[in-house]
């Protein structure tokens, strides 16, 4: 076997010149008939020491609904512009594209194929969400497909799952050739999947070994004269039992330099490196960009180019997007949008989830959102409970992964809940016994990794989708302790001793949605146990909640977080943390000494005035809050335990708020206060409540919660020199009979909802 050797090239910025069309040139050699040709077939190899050429791939991943563009999302029609444009080009997906957002999940994946279809797709890579539906649905959807769908490592009943789906397909791998060179292409999906979908819908299905899945797949696209071998993986860089690279450098011995590039998904990175001499490429997630890459095939050597292209991009290099799936597109949009449409009220509050730029919170530690979503499944688990006459305390968890989009303060739709819980889920009750309960936290805390003893920060530079959201009781953990020993106490609501970890007789009611009780995220100990009852839909619970919160008008105790979840390490004892949040004008110009008002979790307004750099800092309890300029409606998420707000960093940036000119981001008036009239000489003993002193507001406020649900704000002065904060007491002359008046120094208080 020829040795390929593999050139990065790696650009740090996007550009259009020389090399940089989008659209790569057409050797004027090669014929229009030959250039279109695939061959899915298997083919004895012929001579390939000859060929050259260059080859353009077009690569997309994780897109997960997000079809309709706009100045952030390459929409599915201008990918199709892309190809378009560019005839010669190979277009290939890297799984979980049917899943997702509404436009994907309303039809359970079918309506994202038929697009696929429309758009000149070549082939696809099942990711694990692609099972999200079950096998059959799966199944479905690929022979819906005008492509090939591959899934080398994926096997039911001995046979790969795809083979013959859609006809012709082997289910493996496929060779396309383009200007004389034939590029071989196989397709590998994470064996995490077995537990990263519903296990119910997988019954019988292996997922083999990746590395050794790769193996074979070489040999066979070496035997069909496969001159580039390109492996399209959902694998990801991180949070796998093998990533790519992982595979990529396992490939060593008779299999080095044999794979000249892997086109990734699944870790929603963006990737651009070599390992091993491989090629490694993703572009991220949600269809913020478009991988373009060039492969330049001569001889025995292949040098390979990749460059992310953005909406901003392809508008610039004037790409057309594809008339025939914008209308399609249009299409299945109308067809959606009058259920989507849908109003089920207002809300004051975001309720936060999904991804907040680089960070998923809900993944990570308690969110509002997590505590809604958990008590609306713990209030449908009691109403069963109570028509079967039952009395067992209830709890309830929810996967931070099962909750995809945050759903912002203002009007909510029936979609915005849709693409929150896009699974068609199903609500299974179990009895668990607080040893299991215990068992189950330890899987919900497995991807801790640390703890900042001064802010409470976790460490951690990865993030499970199996962390659990929690009702029905309060959880410490310690992500400092070792693996299975990170659960310090486990709580029922209404009791103050902890539950005892070694308890196997005492009977819990716990109610979740079935992935979770089937066993997913590796929660086994719950998949083994039978079934107490199903208490309906998840989302259907959802919305029943939601529309039951919004008539009693107890909506409001979901403004922030309620401590249901506390992370105490080795040193950290919890506290307060300083935030730091760019405030711009509407141009986006950072204002200096800007003075303003602002909401701390919806509660009342407090003023504050930004720094010469346009940051304003604000002091608040742990956890997680979420904060609005006065009266508008625009709210951004920090929390000490995920750092977002706290630093800087490759993952987090300081939240940005815009200072509205309309006057609903001013400062509240100060209130004006009566003359204090000039002091006389007492006739008698002074009775009564002294005077009230005042210092000087600062710029930096702190805002801490009460322990009472309704919890108050309260504003403190930042400290100058040695004056604290607390009273000041000033003696008379020894003239005034010796007499000593005391003023103390009152804290203002703002009331806030929790």
């Amino acid at each position: 076997m020829k040795r390929r050797n593999i050139a990065v090239l790696l650009a740090a910025v996007l550009t259009f010149g020389s090399a940089g069309s989008v659209f790569a040139e057409e050797p004027a050699d090669t014929a229009a008939a030959e250039a279109e040709e695939q061959t899915e077939t298997e083919a004895g190899a012929g001579d390939t020491e000859g060929a050259k050429g260059q080859i353009v791939i077009y690569h997309t991943n994780d897109s997960h609904g997000y079809l309709s563009g706009s100045d952030s999302v390459v929409g599915i029609d201008q990918v199709a512009g892309l190809k378009n444009a560019d005839p010669e080009s190979i277009l290939v997906d890297a799984g979980d594209a049917t899943q997702g957002l509404p436009l994907a999940s309303l039809t359970q994946g079918s309506d994202v194929i038929e697009l696929m279809n429309l758009a000149g797709y070549d082939l696809m890579t099942a990711g694990n969400h692609e099972f999200d539906f079950g096998t059959e649905q799966f199944l479905y959807n690929a022979s819906l497909a005008e492509f090939p769908v591959l899934a080398a490592n994926v096997y039911r009943d001995g046979s790969p799952l795809l083979a013959g789906v859609p006809e012709g397909n082997n289910g493996c791998h496929t060779v396309i050739e383009r200007n004389g060179i034939r590029i071989g292409f196989f397709g590998l999906t994470t064996v995490q999947t077995a537990t990263a979908t519903n296990p119910e819908g997988i019954r019988g299905l292996e997922f083999q070994d990746e590395v050794e899945t790769a193996k074979k797949e070489i040999d066979e696209l070496e035997a069909a004269g496969a001159d580039v071998i390109i492996a399209v993986c959902h694998l990801g860089d991180a949070d796998a039992p093998c990533t790519s690279e992982e595979l990529a450098g396992a490939l060593t011995g008779d299999y080095q330099d044999k794979v000249d590039v892997i086109i990734d998904g699944h870790s929603h990175t963006v990737e651009n490196e070599e390992v091993n001499g491989i090629t490694i490429v993703q572009t991220g997630c949600n269809m913020a960009a478009v991988g373009k890459l060039t492969l330049d095939v001569s001889g025995e050597d292949v040098t390979a180019a990749e460059e992310l292209l953005t909406a901003a991009d392809l508008a610039e290099a004037g790409v057309q997007a594809d008339p025939e799936v914008t209308a399609k597109l249009a299409e299945i949009e109308a067809s959606q949008a009058e259920l989507l449409e849908e109003e089920l009220g207002q809300i004051g509050t975001t309720l936060w989830a999904g991804w907040i730029g680089n960070i998923a919170p809900v993944r990570l530690e308690e969110t509002n959102y997590g505590n809604f979503a958990a008590d609306a499944l713990k209030s449908a688990a009691e109403s069963f409970q109570s028509s079967a006459g039952g009395d067992m305390p209830v709890v309830a968890v929810e996967n931070g992964g099962g909750i995809r989009e945050a759903v912002y303060n203002g009007t909510v739709t029936k979609g915005d809940l849709i693409a929150t819980f896009p699974f068609s889920n199903t609500l299974y009750m179990k009895v668990v016994t607080p040893q299991i309960l215990y068992q189950a936290m330890e899987v919900s805390g497995s991807s801790l990794d640390g703890q900042d003893p001064e802010t409470g920060m976790m460490l951690q530079q990865s993030i499970s989708g199996g962390f659990l959201q929690i009702s029905g009781f309060r959880v410490v953990f310690n992500p400092d302790a070792e693996q299975g020993n990170r659960v310090t106490s486990i709580t029922l609501d209404g009791q103050s001793e902890p539950l005892d970890r070694n308890d196997t007789s005492t009977q819990i009611l716990m109610v979740s949605n079935n992935y979770i009780m089937n066993g997913g995220n590796s929660y086994t100990m719950l998949g083994s146990l039978p079934k107490y009852g199903e208490a309906g839909g998840e989302l259907e619970a959802i919305e029943s909640y939601l529309q039951q919160c919004l008539a009693d008008g107890t909506m409001e105790r979901y403004a922030g977080t309620q401590g249901r979840i506390l992370m105490r390490g080795n040193a950290y004892q919890g506290g307060t943390y300083t935030v730091t949040l760019r405030i711009q004008d509407e141009s986006g110009s950072p204002l200096a000494g800007q003075a303003l008002s602002y909401r701390v979790d919806g509660g009342e307004r407090v003023n504050g005035v930004t720094d010469a750099e346009g940051l304003l800092k604000i002091e608040l309890t742990e956890g997680a809050h979420g904060i609005r300029l006065a009266d508008s409606q625009q709210e951004v998420y920090v929390s000490n335990y995920s750092g977002l707000g706290l630093q800087e960093d490759a993952l987090r940036e300081f939240p940005a708020l815009t200072f509205l000119a309309d006057g609903s981001c001013d400062p509240v008036p100060e209130p004006t206060e009566e003359p204090t009239p000039e002091p006389t000489e007492p006739t008698q003993e002074p009775t009564g409540t002294p005077a009230v002193t005042q210092q000087p507001t600062g710029t930096e406020t702190t805002v801490t919660k009460s322990p009472s649900r309704n919890s108050q704000t309260t504003v403190k002065p930042a400290a100058t020199g040695d004056m604290g904060c607390g009273s000041a007491a000033v003696l008379l002359p020894a003239a005034l009979a010796g007499i000593l008046l005391l003023a103390v120094i009152r804290k203002r208080h703002a009331g806030f909802r929790s």
